[in-house]
């Protein structure tokens, strides 16, 4: 097995293009002069920004995002305020900025630790819904409907990017995790609204859901395995 030169991926020994990012594959006799040309052309093209390292570019998007949201939350509070004399409308806008702000700051400082990552985003998307509630009147549907479908999705989006991490080959077989992601989340979202609704458990159009996506990613689990073990696309494809 080889890798790629760009992002590291596990690729097949006769591959031309990384199956992840695109990126040529050289071969050994090539690779070092080509190497060269690209790395000097590469080196005079590097702007101000591109010489930064990951955690100084985090930390400009972060003081950019910063700089927008609490901007357009100043200027939303300070319109409320104008017009209505009182903060009304403008609540529902600073908090939805306010949340997204934490989150921003979480996905740019906690994007290795992953668990903390959603431990934390959780809390601070759960404070959300749970202040939308008391801003329309404390009707419940924060904890019986809000909460149990944002779990829901938090846990499955969790599960799909660890199976993410852990997968050596990441061509046809993580567009099959994501289609079953998506489709588990629907089966999710049926059940919680049933629940909600009808007070039982009542399963109807995530079935139908369901079942279309069992069967497209079985389709590419197999074509991802027949890739896997070599077989020539053109064959694979009856070209």
């Amino acid at each position: 097995m080889i890798c790629c030169q760009n992002c590291g991926v596990e690729l097949e020994e006769n591959a031309n293009y990384c199956s992840l990012c695109g990126e040529p594959v050289l071969d050994k006799n090539s690779a070092q002069l080509d190497h060269l040309t690209f790395g000097e052309t590469k080196n005079k093209a590097l702007t101000d920004f591109q010489k930064l390292n990951q955690l100084q570019k985090r930390k400009i998007f972060w003081e950019i995002a910063g700089i927008i949201l609490f901007s357009g939350m100043l200027i939303t509070l300070t319109i409320n305020l104008v017009i209505n004399h009182s903060m009304t409308w403008s609540k529902y806008i600073i908090t939805t900025g306010f949340i997204l702000f934490v989150n921003i700051t979480l996905v740019l400082f906690l994007n290795k630790k992953i668990f903390s990552l959603f431990f934390l985003s959780f809390i601070a998307s759960t404070v959300f819904l749970l202040l939308l509630d008391n801003y329309t009147g404390n009707n419940g549907w924060d904890t019986k409907l809000g909460i149990p479908l944002l779990l829901a999705a938090y846990i499955i989006v969790l599960s799909f990017i660890l199976i993410e991490r852990k997968a050596k080959q990441k061509e046809l077989n993580l567009i099959a995790y994501s289609i079953i992601a998506l489709g588990l989340l629907c089966v999710c979202i049926d059940g919680i609204i049933s629940i909600y609704i009808e007070s039982r458990l009542s399963l109807g159009w995530s079935i139908i859901v369901m079942v279309a996506v069992a069967f497209v990613s079985i389709i590419l689990l197999y074509a991802h395995r027949r890739l896997k073990k070599g077989t020539d696309l053109k064959r694979f494809f009856h070209l």
